[in-house]
């Protein structure tokens, strides 16, 4: 992490590691708009700004705050017996 003026940020490695991805995942993530970064002009350097990752964690996160017991059913056993047919010819070869 890096703080600039009082603001802290990510750098690449740090973001991967953090959501357990490749750097390479990272790069096409904020290639394709995904991601907001920070990048000096003429530099090779690039940060996240760490609230903007927590807001983007939060808002694609799924919330697991479901009681104990909860409202869902849960999937019926049903036994079958099985479908296996005679054959109709012997085989000859």
């Amino acid at each position: 992490m890096e703080d600039i003026n009082g603001k802290t940020f990510l750098k690449q490695a740090e973001l991967a590691e953090r959501r357990c991805c490749s750097q390479g995942t990272i790069i096409n993530y904020r290639n394709k708009g995904l991601l907001p970064f920070f990048q000096l002009p003429e530099s090779r350097k690039v940060l996240y700004h760490i609230t903007d990752i927590l807001e983007l964690e939060e808002k694609y996160t799924k919330n697991n705050t479901k009681t104990k017991g909860g409202n869902s059913k849960k999937a019926e056993i049903k036994k079958v017996k099985p479908c296996v047919s005679a054959p109709k010819k012997a085989w000859r070869i």
